[in-house]
């Protein structure tokens, strides 16, 4: 049988943390903890037929990623970024967010529950027989096309969400450097801890969201809302951040993936080592995301599926709150342009033909808007 290799982590990103001028990076893996060494690039983050077989999907993949490259290439040379660049560098932070396993493994965990529940149900009142080792449990099902499913859905509506962030660029001391991981975008909102104990608020509409992907050994980006938090001086996109913020920002990237931590240098796996020690036990399982409360009687359970974010080891020194911040937890950083992507994802889903996407954000919002992302 033939062999279709697909990244869900572009080999154009991981390259920014190759070894040299080599194909290689370094690789660790977290369970268990060790040091793997130098590997193939080609060989990481893919599985055969991981988006299944749509040509239609893999001329998308190569289009956007062929954008894509020069700009995240040209970061580590220019140190700065100008709109258009800034353009493809949101579609890349969408795509990376949505396409990885982990979040397509996370975006199955509330479905196969529920069919767990239905079948073991079924298998108890008889009306259908048990498996043959007479133990039926949630890994013993899968559902296909949910990679495929979430790029479609998902990718154009974080995209435009990102709209209305701000975005700098942290650069790491010569002393230290980034790591990436085979989940390598980091969603937050510090604003948001503790105001409620059920939900995450990290969705990218939400006010306080804030978002890192480490660009290169040397550089991260760094999206947040910029109507409550003060981030460098303003104008400048280079920010020169502390090695205990690269730290933190490491560490997010240890709860962030699923199994894999990349770096430049197999030198540093000493260091990946220990902080792969230090803060893995912050990390929390895809499966416990989803909790069961009890009802309103003894059949009655409520479901609830909650993605908490990465957890902050230290106070960074790079991102203050401001003085004034209108906003509260919870509310939408700017409902009327999240009310207008939810238009547009309709419009999609009625006419799947119906124009690119300005083309139909100028029919809703009843003007001409033009971009580079039409078509």
């Amino acid at each position: 049988m033939a062999h279709k290799r697909q990244h869900f982590v572009s080999q154009h990103y991981l390259r920014q943390f190759r070894i040299g001028s080599s194909e290689q990076v370094a690789i660790a893996t977290i369970d268990p903890v060790r040091i793997v060494g130098a590997g193939a690039i080609s060989r990481q983050c893919q599985e055969d037929y991981f988006y299944g077989d749509d040509k239609a999907l893999e001329q998308l993949f190569a289009q956007s990623e062929n954008d894509i490259a020069p700009v995240l290439a040209g970061l580590s040379t220019k140190l700065d970024f100008n709109g258009r660049e800034l353009v493809a560098l949101r579609l890349l932070v969408a795509q990376l967010h949505i396409r990885t396993r982990k979040a397509a493994e996370s975006a199955k965990v509330f479905p196969k529950h529920i069919a767990y529940k239905v079948i073991k149900a079924a298998i108890e009142r008889g009306d259908l027989p048990p498996p043959p080792n007479g133990n039926w449990t949630e890994d013993m099902m899968d559902f296909k096309g949910v990679p495929g499913f979430l790029f479609q859905t998902g990718t154009i509506p974080c995209w435009l969400e990102m709209q209305t962030l701000d975005c700098k660029l942290l650069r790491a001391p010569a002393s230290t450097s980034f790591i990436t991981s085979d989940n390598p975008v980091v969603l937050l909102n510090q604003f948001a801890v503790g105001a409620d104990p059920i939900r995450s608020f990290v969705g990218f509409g939400q006010s306080g969201f804030q978002l890192l992907l480490p660009v290169s050994p040397g550089l991260c980006l760094f999206f947040y809302d910029p109507k409550v938090y003060k981030v460098g001086k303003r104008g400048k996109r280079l920010l020169d951040v502390s090695v205990s913020d690269v730290e933190i920002i490491n560490a997010l990237q240890i709860q962030a993936a699923e199994k894999c931590l990349y770096f430049h240098e197999e030198i540093h796996g000493a260091d990946v080592l220990r902080m792969i020690n230090r803060y893995a036990p912050l990390r929390v399982p895809i499966r416990e995301n989803l909790k069961e409360y009890p009802g309103r009687n003894e059949k009655e359970r409520f479901l609830h599926l909650q993605r908490p974010p990465p957890k902050l080891p230290g106070d960074w020194e790079f991102c203050r709150y401001r003085r004034r911040i209108g906003a509260r937890p919870g509310e939408r950083r700017n409902a009327a342009w999240t009310a207008t992507i939810a238009e547009l994802m309709e419009d999609i889903r009625r006419d799947p033909k119906g124009g690119g996407i300005f083309t139909r954000l100028g029919r809703i919002l009843g003007s001409d808007i033009s971009g580079t992302a039409d078509g």
